[in-house]
């Protein structure tokens, strides 16, 4: 349980780190086009602009209900990426929250 908890943590803050910089690419391809389109989804910028990770929406499709991935992959991209930051290092800072807990535990046994 341990390890997979330092799985979690670690790559949960790993991965925010790789969504901060998609948000600024989002932000960067959002600014310098010719129009301005805040509303740019989480799908049309995975399809247009960095489509060698565009097969997380078919795992998307895998592990959640299908209304849940559309609505998600609706979102703009501008929204979700700061979103998802903030849920990733929540998840990963309770993860290892736990590890601490539970050498702590193992100290005291």
């Amino acid at each position: 349980m341990r390890a997979f908890l330092l799985f979690i943590g670690w790559s949960s803050f790993f991965s925010s780190f790789v969504d901060g910089a998609l948000r600024f690419y989002a932000l960067w391809v959002i600014s310098s086009s010719d129009i301005i389109n805040f509303y740019l989804s989480l799908d049309a910028f995975l399809k247009q602009y960095v489509e060698f990770i565009y097969w997380v929406k078919q795992v998307a499709f895998l592990v959640m209900p299908k209304s849940i991935a559309v609505w998600l992959f609706g979102v703009p991209a501008l929204i979700y990426f700061p979103v998802r930051i903030l849920m990733s290092i929540a998840i990963g800072w309770w993860a290892l929250k736990k590890v601490e807990s539970i050498d702590a535990q193992r100290q005291i046994a």
